[in-house]
């Protein structure tokens, strides 16, 4: 079984582009050898030392309880109707409609709703939710 985590980031998350220029060396320390430390110099030959200059990491993989699971569509062609209108006719449907448009709170819920959702749409966009 093969497990696999794919990371992204967005363009966003990269922070600054990196500017290298080139220049020359800086002497920040000149630290001179103490005669007195000499004698007790040992020349080792031949010298063999491995040396590791990473963080160290580690890395872990855990094998869950498989589960038996379903997958099942809904087939939503049109709703919300009242029982007698048959959402099939279109003239009982466009009666229906128009006569729910005339309703007084009518345009002042739609207007309600637009401007919820609308709020909504920026929060989400802020929160970068809706772009992938």
């Amino acid at each position: 079984m093969e497990i696999v985590h794919v990371y992204t980031k967005k363009r966003n998350e990269f922070g600054r582009q990196c500017n290298f220029s080139d220049r020359p060396a800086e002497l920040h320390v000149d630290i001179l050898p103490d005669p007195s430390l000499a004698s007790n110099f040992i020349e080792r030959d031949p010298c063999d030392i491995p040396i590791q200059c990473t963080q160290e990491m580690s890395e872990h993989e855990v094998n869950t309880e498989r589960f038996e699971s379903d997958t099942r569509g809904i087939n939503h062609v049109e709703g919300g109707w009242p029982k007698d209108v048959n959402p099939q006719e279109m003239e009982q449907t466009i009666r229906f409609r128009k006569k729910v448009e005339k309703d007084e709170h009518y345009f002042s819920t739609i207007m309600q709703l637009g401007s919820v959702s609308v709020s909504l749409n920026l929060h989400c966009s802020r929160l970068g939710v809706l772009t992938g």
